[in-house]
């Protein structure tokens, strides 16, 4: 995706500035609700009702003289956010500070230092942002307010996914942890979005994943508008990166009332420069600049700097592809010079986080160094008054200690990778289990389709499997599954991928594979098991036979749905038509006709 396309919440909006209320005379029958209650409404409605928001501030600030001391920091940190919502930084940021020094309250001075590491961003402080962010981090696992880490960890996990950090498994380890330990509605949003744009931005999710719906269904449910607007974008950038502009500009006409109604700025502008770039893409010259032109008019001087830079970029390209080279020319121009702007600022992001980074390390090695150099003082102290039996003694508890360290370590290691193990590969035959199958053939088809190569994928299926269980036993019933895999792997090939989908049925994904060759290997397998005795039981020797489903991605395309749909139902009508047969997908002929074509295959 083009830099700045996507939008990422900024630590969800938090506050608004209060403008010119009219006064309401109360009801002399409605008691005044308490300062408690306006400040638990206050919390309620910044995220959803800015209005709203803003008239109990007034309200609070009417009741000044009646707060506590704590009621007071409170309404300050209240204010501290409208003000950073408007962007007026040099106001805020004085109350965020004074908030996280002098409060003495955990909870509202984590979440003020939360607001200010997403100002610090926002009016481009870079090292002062990580700097902050780096002390959030540290603190955030001693809070135990639900809202506190609910602010702290959404802003670490912003940071996170950052294209100056890039740490978005980290950041993605946070959304999970928010997931898990903090049940409210809001907590379960912001979670889902940090989520979705980790994967989002890591590459890993299209625009079509559901998980896009479910997150943003998440926050409408849980009263978040903006955060819904912001997936909702992301969504729409999505399509259009994917080469699916006519679907982005009907999703973002049917998003834009949602999105004007929450009057949030930069989402207004991102809205039209969005719709803008899907003109473009599409070669509508005249849409295009009519959608980049509304969003230089509405962006101010506070405007995201990424936004201005698309507008300007979508106008000088379509008026090149009008023909009007001079106001090309000045367009042009412009968006060299924001662009040159936005490097500016990702070098100082980058160079910031760096600076940082080695700052952290530096103090850190000076404490272990101090750390190491204590040690060795109280060694030397201990050294000097022991004897040298309670030396020879200490020497050999140490060994012990350490011998004690490794055979844990030994252990730990050996667990890890038998956990490993158990989580990809079936337990009985030694193949890979369900889930890794899927997961390394989904990675497969995926390098596959960039190098322009084909696949084949085999299901197989032993036929009257539950016979053979029936009749000898369970135990029976595992060596058979063991000998098939036995017999597979002689004839497959070193590439081909096998995998045991649940019971008596296997797959294979065989990579760069014509659709014959799919069929050929199938064909030796399905013989070789034919001709394979097995001894189930003393005595006892039996053969079994399977019928085989095959799918071509140059027939049922490169997805794994695609092509487990085509062999699923090649296998069916394999089985409908007598077992033990090779059978293709629905695109070419049953392979053979009945079961004693295919033993003369076989024999012949």
């Amino acid at each position: 995706m083009e830099h700045g396309t996507l939008i990422c919440l900024a630590g969800m909006i938090l506050a608004t500035v209060a403008p010119n209320v009219r006064a309401h005379s109360a009801a002399p029958a409605i008691a005044a609700p308490s300062v408690a209650v306006l400040l638990a409404r206050a919390e309620g409605a910044k995220s959803n009702d800015q209005d709203r928001y803003r008239s109990i501030l007034v309200q609070l600030h009417e009741r000044s003289a009646s707060l506590s001391v704590a009621q007071r920091w409170h309404l300050r940190l209240l204010d501290a956010q409208q003000l950073s919502f408007d962007g007026n930084y040099g106001k805020a940021d004085p109350l965020l500070y004074d908030i996280v020094a002098h409060s003495g309250d955990q909870a509202l001075s984590i979440r003020a230092m939360a607001r200010l590491v997403q100002n610090k961003f926002n009016s481009h402080h870079y090292v002062d942002a990580y700097t902050l962010a780096n002390t959030l981090m540290a603190e955030l696992p001693k809070v135990a307010d639900p809202t506190a880490r609910l602010e702290g960890m959404d802003r670490v996990i912003i940071m996170l996914n950052g294209a100056a950090v890039g740490q978005y498994e980290l950041a993605l380890q946070y959304a999970r942890e928010m997931k898990a330990t903090l049940p409210s509605a809001a907590a379960q949003c912001i979670a889902e979005m940090g989520e979705t744009n980790s994967l989002l931005y890591e590459g890993k999710l299209l625009s079509t994943n559901p998980r896009f719906r479910q997150a943003i269904d998440t926050c409408l449910a849980a009263k978040h508008p903006l955060s819904a607007d912001a997936l909702r974008l992301n969504q729409a950038s999505a399509m259009i990166d994917e080469g699916r502009a006519k679907r982005a500009i009907a999703f973002l006409h049917r998003i834009a009332p949602a999105i004007r109604k929450n009057r949030y700025p930069p989402y207004l502008a991102s809205l039209q420069v969005t719709l803008a770039q899907a003109y473009l893409s599409l070669g509508d010259a005249a849409n295009a600049r009519k959608f980049a032109l509304t969003t230089t008019a509405m962006s101010g001087a506070n405007s995201t700097l990424w936004i201005l830079q698309a507008a300007y970029e979508v106008l000088y390209k379509a008026e090149k592809m009008s023909g009007h080279a001079a106001a090309a020319l000045a367009y042009y121009e412009k968006y060299v010079a924001l662009d040159k702007a936005a490097v500016d600022h990702a070098k100082a992001r980058a160079l910031a986080y760096q600076m940082v980074k080695q700052q952290v390390q530096s103090k850190k090695l000076k404490l272990d160094a101090l750390d190491k150099q204590n040690r060795i003082l109280q060694l030397r102290h201990a050294l000097a008054v022991q004897s040298q039996k309670a030396s020879r003694l200490y020497i050999a508890l140490l060994l012990v200690v350490i011998a004690f360290i490794a055979m844990a370590m030994f252990w730990l290691r050996r667990s890890q990778l038998r956990f490993r193990k158990m989580a990809r590969y079936d337990g009985l035959t030694g193949v890979f289990n369900r889930e890794h199958f899927f997961e390394e053939a989904g990675h497969a088809l995926r390098r596959l389709h960039r190098a322009k190569a084909g696949a084949c994928l085999v299901i197989l299926d032993l036929d009257h499997f539950k016979r053979v269980n029936d009749s000898y036993g369970h135990v029976a019933g595992d060596v058979v599954l063991r000998q098939t895999v036995a017999v597979c792997l002689r004839e497959l090939r070193k590439s081909d991928m096998f995998g045991r989908l649940g019971g008596e049925e296997f797959g294979i994904l065989m990579p760069v594979a014509s659709r014959e060759q799919g069929v050929e290997i199938a064909s030796r397998i399905r013989c070789a098991l034919a001709a394979e005795p097995m001894v189930v039981k003393a005595g006892i020797t039996i053969t079994v036979s399977a019928s085989f489903g095959v799918a071509w991605s140059a027939d049922s395309g490169r997805s794994l749905r695609d092509l487990l749909i085509d062999a699923d139902a090649a296998l069916y009508r394999a089985k409908d038509g007598g077992r033990n047969q090779v059978a293709v997908d629905t695109r070419a002929d049953l392979l053979p006709e009945d079961p004693e074509d295919a033993q003369l295959t076989c024999n012949a």
